[in-house]
């Protein structure tokens, strides 16, 4: 069985329809779905949003589902300027700057006809919003793309050694300025209309960036996303 984790529904909305479903729950935060997915046995998970989640959830699903293969995949911040929104990268290791550690992922895959970048992905444990922190961080790590989950995972997953792929569609450039997701989304990544509404009243020079990252970005890269994952999933053994 594979696991396909995610932060969010909205990051494999395409992807969640072609499932067929045999099986679904909840613990926690964490919602999954049982089922088939292009000929694979599957469960696919919203872990929600950040490092523990990311880590509690993936504990759940490996000692309930014992999955021989993990799949992370989701939005990232772009760090390098060589990326682009919708570009995918699959990582080659994920680094904590916290723990000053890093630990290497499954990358030895093939997937024909489709472009993607392999390097290292840095997950934090704050949504990285501007173009100053992005230029740090790559500094500071070398790291193509930053993200909330990975390390999360990677964590989990190390006890029971069950390989961990990470792919990460670019949903912000390495130079644009967003507003701070964490004052517009709740912990369970729905948009809190009270808070964005005060926040942008305070900020109103960070709608039209918003509006842009959340109609135009997203989608791009939630497409990119389920193109890689729909052309890699059927081949895996």
């Amino acid at each position: 069985m594979i696991a396909l984790l995610t932060a969010t529904w909205d990051e494999i909305r395409l992807l969640k329809r072609e499932i067929q479903i045999s099986e679904q729950g909840t613990s926690g935060d964490l919602e999954y779905l049982l089922g088939n997915l292009y000929g694979q046995s599957v469960i696919v998970a919203e872990l929600g949003v950040g490092i523990r989640r990311a880590r509690v959830g993936t504990s759940f699903v490996i000692q309930k589902f014992k999955p021989s293969l993990i799949i992370v995949g989701g939005f990232g911040g772009a760090l390098s300027s060589d990326l682009n929104v919708g570009d995918i990268v699959l990582g080659e290791s994920v680094t904590s700057l916290k723990k000053n550690e890093s630990l290497e992922l499954s990358c030895d895959i093939s997937v024909s006809d489709l472009d993607f970048k392999k390097g290292p992905i840095l997950s934090e444990s704050r949504f990285i919003n501007e173009p100053d922190q992005k230029k740090n961080l790559f500094e500071a790590s070398n790291a193509l793309v930053v993200d909330m989950e990975t390390w999360g995972v990677s964590e989990a997953a190390q006890q029971s050694k069950t390989p961990v792929i990470s792919i990460r569609a670019v949903s912000d450039e390495h130079n644009e300025r967003l507003p701070d997701m964490a004052a517009l989304y709740g912990n369970n990544g729905q948009f809190d209309f009270a808070k964005a509404d005060n926040y942008f009243k305070a900020a109103p020079d960070l709608l039209s960036p918003y509006l842009k990252f959340r109609f135009t970005n997203s989608p791009m890269a939630s497409d990119s996303l389920t193109k890689f994952l729909s052309a890699l999933i059927p081949n895996l053994l």
